[in-house]
């Protein structure tokens, strides 16, 4: 067999497992990162691998500033 058509074979057979593969992994990789989390929370790394929040961080935060009511600023 030639070499130019050794090559066409190759690139013919990955264009078409390319998109099954993608896919598939499309498919089960929502499954796995579904488990992943579970597993995470289960375990009790949950707030490691999901992080709270923006809004959250900020509510548990003092506001610094002068308060409205004429006392000094809080250090």
């Amino acid at each position: 067999m030639a070499v130019w058509l050794q090559y066409l074979v190759a690139f013919a057979a990955l264009l078409v497992l390319a998109p099954l593969v993608g896919w598939l992994a499309h498919r089960f990789g929502a499954k796995a990162r579904g488990g992943l989390m579970l597993a995470s929370v289960l375990l009790g790394l949950g707030a490691v691998v999901d992080q709270p929040a923006k809004h959250a961080i900020e509510a548990a935060e003092p506001v610094k500033g002068s308060p409205e009511n004429d006392e000094p600023p809080l250090p």
